[in-house]
């Protein structure tokens, strides 16, 4: 689909699958983004794979960071979690307060 995709990892109420990926998909279509998924529907865990056809354009990838935050935020407005199994590491970090203050 792409050289390069960004891997987001959130979670959100199992209820609330289905409207978060129309909502996720709305998000990456405002950038002109991609999106596909890998998610673990059973505990809510969700991957959203933000697509990057070209690494090599700034303007894209900033679109693809943007776009990344915007769908954590949306999970954890949903009464989900800004990661589900992969951790919060350098990446992740700024976003600790949409969660904890």
């Amino acid at each position: 689909l792409a050289p390069s995709y960004y891997t987001v990892d959130i979670t959100v109420p199992r209820s609330l699958l289905t409207e978060t990926l129309f909502e996720v998909n709305q998000v990456c279509e405002k950038y002109g983004l991609r999106v596909g998924y890998v998610f673990h529907a059973g505990d809510g865990n969700l991957h959203p794979l933000i697509m990057i056809p070209d690494p090599e354009d700034s303007d894209l990838v900033e679109r693809v960071h943007s776009a990344g935050r915007e769908v954590v935020e949306l999970a954890v407005s949903k009464g989900g979690s800004l990661s589900g199994e992969h951790g919060v590491g350098i990446e992740k970090r700024q976003y600790m307060p949409l969660m904890f203050n």
